[in-house]
C-alpha cells in the first residue's frame, strides 16, 4: 500500500513537473496561481486531489520552502487550497471556478496591512447595509434575524458568537444583491477571521450585540441611511484591526 501511495505521489509530481513553465518576473504567489491554473485546466490535478508535499512542490517550482509556504497561504485565502491537518494541501472543489478569474483579481491581498483591509471592509459594508435595506427580500431578512438570534444564544461562547457574527454580516452583504461585495467579503473574512475571534475574547459580547440589533432593525425598516450609520458606528468601535500593521502574506 505504501508503495502504491508513493507511486501515485511520484506520478503527480512528474505530471506537474512536465507542464511547468518558466518562472516569470513576478511574485511567487502570482506565479503559483498561474501555474495552478495551467495544471487544473490541463487536467493534471483535479478538485479534491492532494498536492505533492511541500518539499517536492518546492523542488518542482525551484523555490525555497519558506517562499512556497507564503504562496500556499495566499491560495488558501482565496479558496483554491484547503489544509487538512496531518495530511497536506488539497485542491478545493471550487478551485476551478475561482481560478477562472484574472490572476490580478485573485491575489489582491499580498502586502496589504490589516488596517487597510479593515478600512476597505468598513466602506464596503456600509454601502452593503444601505443596499440591503433597499433590496432585501423577506427571505433575506429572515436569515439575518436567524443569525442575530444565534448570536444571542452564543453570548457566552466566543467561538460560536464569532461564527454567527460573520454569518450575520455575510447575510447582509448577500441581501445587498451585489456580487462584488459578496466576493470581497468572503475574501477578506478569511484573513480577518482570527482577529474577529481574538476581539470577541477581549470584548464583552453583550456590548456588541445591541450594535448588531440596531443594524438589523434599520435594514428591516428599509431605512438605508440608518443602516449605513449603524454599521459604521459598530465598525468604528472595532479597534483591533486598525492597530495591526502586519502585512498579509
Amino acid at each position: 500500500m505504501k508503495d502504491f501511495i508513493k507511486k501515485q505521489r511520484q506520478a503527480t509530481s512528474d505530471r506537474l513537473t512536465a507542464e511547468l513553465g518558466p518562472i516569470q518576473y513576478e511574485g511567487l504567489t502570482e506565479h503559483l496561481v498561474r501555474q495552478m491554473k495551467a495544471w487544473v485546466f490541463r487536467g493534471l490535478i483535479s478538485p479534491g486531489e492532494r498536492l505533492p508535499p511541500e518539499r517536492e512542490l518546492a523542488e518542482i517550482l525551484n523555490v525555497s520552502r519558506s517562499s512556497l509556504r507564503e504562496a500556499l497561504k495566499a491560495l488558501q485565502v482565496i479558496g483554491v487550497l484547503e489544509v487538512r491537518q496531518g495530511s497536506g494541501n488539497y485542491l478545493t472543489q471550487s478551485a476551478q471556478s475561482i481560478l477562472r478569474q484574472p490572476t490580478n483579481l485573485l491575489v489582491p491581498l499580498r502586502g496589504l496591512s490589516f488596517a487597510e483591509l479593515f478600512e476597505a471592509r468598513r466602506a464596503m459594508e456600509a454601502e452593503a447595509a444601505a443596499s440591503a435595506a433597499l433590496r432585501a427580500t423577506q427571505a433575506d431578512l429572515n436569515k439575518i434575524k436567524r443569525e442575530l438570534e444565534q448570536m444571542r444564544l452564543h453570548l457566552d461562547d466566543p467561538a460560536g458568537y464569532v461564527k454567527h457574527d460573520i454569518a450575520f454580516h455575510r447575510q447582509i452583504v448577500i441581501a445587498s444583491a451585489n456580487s462584488v461585495f459578496i466576493w470581497f467579503f468572503d475574501l477578506v473574512s478569511k484573513v480577518l477571521k482570527d482577529g474577529w475571534l481574538a476581539r470577541a475574547r477581549e470584548r464583552n459580547s453583550n456590548q456588541t450585540f445591541p450594535e448588531h440589533q440596531s443594524i438589523a432593525n434599520a435594514i428591516e425598516l428599509r431605512d438605508a441611511e440608518s443602516a449605513r450609520v449603524a454599521i459604521l458606528k459598530h465598525l468604528m468601535l472595532t479597534k483591533f484591526y486598525s492597530d495591526q500593521q502586519t502585512p498579509v502574506e
